[in-house]
Formats: structure tokens, C-alpha cells, sequence
């Protein structure tokens, strides 16, 4: 099946990441459409009913509070189940790593017209377990510099860059860095490494910018993903979901740049 994509692994071997474009059809982006909306659509109930399934996040946007982003639902959809677990996004990963993936963690992110960016950072920050993994991002619309795409950076091949006492990207490092846009179109598919650099804007648009993150490891490391939602779950649980009240949180780093929901 990945035989007919252009999957250039030196290239992600070289840069951090790669785009392959046009890897999902229109019946298959239908599907992932129709099962995004139904997390979505789940979240926000049990939001309203003060439980649920999955680990779900929420910001605040000038028209009000909004979920952000969703994650630990892989056992609650068949149809995301499938697709995260097995065929072209685990082939592709295959072939970057050079051996069997594993998932580490699955997240949507709704970026909703309003919602925040992320400040510059790696992801290995945020990353416990394993030193090492390579997420995919899948658009279910398109990303775009106005919508809050992804821009990439060199720098991944020095490992972990310094960072400030939030986990970003010190500002005078990140200032020195070769930034370039990633647009997107739902089809297409990024790839990049856990210490590949990268941030986005606020979505300026008036649609959402919704996209999955897929993160794996080698299976060679281990499956740590329950162990990781059990620790980032227990360390919400101690300390919030905002940083005294001025930015909310729903990474293990604080990169994300939306405000927390007015009670």
C-alpha cells in the first residue's frame, strides 16, 4: 500500500519531518470525518453531564467556552481504532522507524475560529517513557497560515533545544530559528519527529481547523500508552487543568496559548 505514496525516508531522516500528500481517499476521509464529529459530539455531552469517555480539554474563545482537544479514545470508536492501529498510518511509521510502531498517545485538536496556537516547542518535553517518537497529523479541514497550520523548523538532529521554565522553546533560540509554513489539505499526511521544532497561530477563519495527532514509538521500547494517560490524568488531577488561572492546560508542557474557561 505505501509503495504507491512517495514516502521519502531519507528526506524525514534528514529534515524531522515529511509530507506525504494525498495518502487517504474520499471515502476514507468521510469515515474519519463522521467518527471525529461523533468524539466531538460525545465530549461535549458528557462535558454537560459531568462525565464520560475519554480525556477532553476546553478553552476559552470570545464567543465562549469551546473544546480544544480530545484524546484517549482509540477503544471508544472502531472506525478510529482501525485507522490508528493498523494499516497506512502504522506502515508508513514502519518504514520512518525501521521496525514495528506502537501507539503512545492519540489526541484531536479542534482549533475552533478563535482557538489558540502553540508557542514554539518539542514535543519530547511533554513526552515521558520513551526518548523518542514520531507523531502523524492527519487534517480533517485545511491547515492553513490563516487557519493555524503547523510551521516546522531544522534543529531536530541536536535533540532536545534549550527551553524556558514553561518547556517551550527559549525565546532567543526560537528567534534564531529557519521557520516555514506546513499548509495542508485533509488527505495529506505530516510526519515528524518528537524533537522536530514546531508551533502554530490562533485560527483567524471562521471554521474550524480540526486534525489528529497520532503519536508512536518503536515497538522495540515498549507500550507505555495506558501508563502515560494514567500519569498525565494523575497529574492534572493534582495540580488543574490552568496555570493559576492564566492560561488552560491540556499538555503535559505548557506551550498551549488558550485561555482557560470562565467560570
Amino acid at each position: 500500500m505505501t509503495d504507491e505514496l512517495d514516502v521519502d525516508v531519507e528526506a524525514f531522516h534528514r529534515d524531522g519531518w515529511l509530507v506525504v500528500r494525498q495518502a487517504l481517499d474520499q471515502d476514507r476521509l468521510e469515515e474519519l470525518d463522521a467518527a471525529v464529529r461523533r468524539v466531538e459530539r460525545r465530549a461535549v455531552e458528557d462535558a454537560g453531564a459531568g462525565a464520560g469517555h475519554g480525556l477532553h480539554h476546553f478553552e476559552q474563545i470570545d464567543a465562549g467556552a469551546v473544546l480544544a482537544r480530545s484524546e484517549d479514545f482509540v477503544h471508544d470508536d472502531p472506525v478510529l481504532r482501525e485507522f490508528i492501529c493498523s494499516g497506512l498510518v502504522v506502515d508508513i511509521l514502519g518504514r520512518l522507524f525501521g521496525e514495528p510502531a506502537v501507539l503512545f498517545k492519540e489526541k484531536i485538536n479542534y482549533k475552533q475560529p478563535g482557538g489558540g496556537g502553540f508557542a514554539p516547542h518539542q514535543d519530547a518535553t511533554a513526552y515521558r517513557f520513551v526518548d523518542h517518537h514520531i507523531s502523524c497529523m492527519v487534517p480533517l479541514d485545511p491547515a492553513t497560515p490563516a487557519s493555524g497550520c503547523l510551521y516546522v523548523a531544522p534543529g531536530f538532529a541536536d535533540g532536545q533545544l534549550p527551553t524556558d521554565q514553561r518547556g517551550r522553546i527559549e525565546a532567543a533560540t526560537a528567534d534564531r530559528l529557519a521557520w516555514r509554513p506546513v499548509p495542508l489539505e485533509p488527505g495529506d499526511l505530516l510526519f515528524f519527529d518528537s524533537y522536530a521544532p514546531h508551533y502554530s497561530d490562533t485560527n483567524t477563519t471562521d471554521r474550524a481547523r480540526r486534525a489528529a495527532y497520532l503519536t508512536y514509538n518503536a515497538a522495540s521500547l515498549g507500550d507505555h500508552r495506558d501508563r502515560y494517560y494514567a500519569d498525565k490524568r494523575a497529574e492534572f488531577a493534582a495540580r488543574g487543568d490552568d496555570f493559576e488561572g492564566e492560561r488552560v492546560r491540556i499538555s503535559i508542557s505548557d506551550d498551549f496559548l488558550g485561555r482557560p474557561v470562565t467560570r
